[in-house]
């Protein structure tokens, strides 16, 4: 594990430090969609950082993400509610526009300054990608206006961990981190219903 900037851990010694989290998203669009980048934190305004405007948690919710550790493929969950669905600019309002299972997700944990509110670096970085989204419609409020409510499932981004994990979810994510005509999954949906006979015949 790399080690800390010497002004992030200057600031994580000293007791006194503000954590911001980023959560970066990579969509690939379908048909006429263009592809986008989208990022939002867990601040009260947009926060531009390494090139991207990251808007603020207006929807996010207070928990924001919530992760699982363990020796299997770590899990986390992003939580969006009450999202206006005519927001051009929030990709996640219009998902559906995307191919979003797979895509690669980044949280990154920013070191700040509360003092002063300056930037000093990067705590650490996790890689995900898109497991599963679903979707709650919400209510519509006096002027028409619809909203959905999303909790997106996300697993450690495999291509990032390429032959360094077992746990394989699909029969396409065994073939590349395997070889193309690897069928190791070909019947794992049907296995379960497979007789099974024990003892002497």
């Amino acid at each position: 594990m790399p080690a800390l900037d010497t002004a992030v851990a200057t600031q994580v010694d000293s007791g006194a430090v503000k954590v911001i989290a980023l959560i970066r998203i990579e969509l690939k669009g379908k048909g006429e969609t263009p592809d986008t980048v989208v990022g939002y934190h867990n601040g009260g305004r947009p926060f531009t950082y390494g090139g991207l405007e990251y808007l603020p948690n207006r929807f996010l919710d207070a928990e924001g993400l919530s992760a699982s550790l363990g020796n299997q493929i770590s899990e986390a969950v992003l939580s969006f509610s009450n999202v206006p669905t005519d927001n051009a600019d929030d990709a996640i309002a219009s998902i559906e526009a995307y191919d979003y299972i797979n895509a690669p997700v980044t949280v990154s944990y920013l070191c700040g300054d509360p003092a002063t509110d300056e930037v000093l670096g990067v705590l650490v970085t996790h890689f995900y990608e898109i497991d599963e989204v679903e979707f709650e419609g919400g209510a519509v409020d006096e002027n028409g206006q619809a909203t959905i409510t999303l909790s997106i499932s996300l697993e450690t981004l495999s291509r990032r961990y390429r032959d360094q994990t077992y746990a394989k979810r699909s029969q396409e994510d065994q073939a590349r981190h395997n070889q193309e005509t690897d069928t190791a999954f070909e019947y794992v949906a049907t296995s379960p219903t497979w007789s099974e006979e024990w003892g002497q015949r």
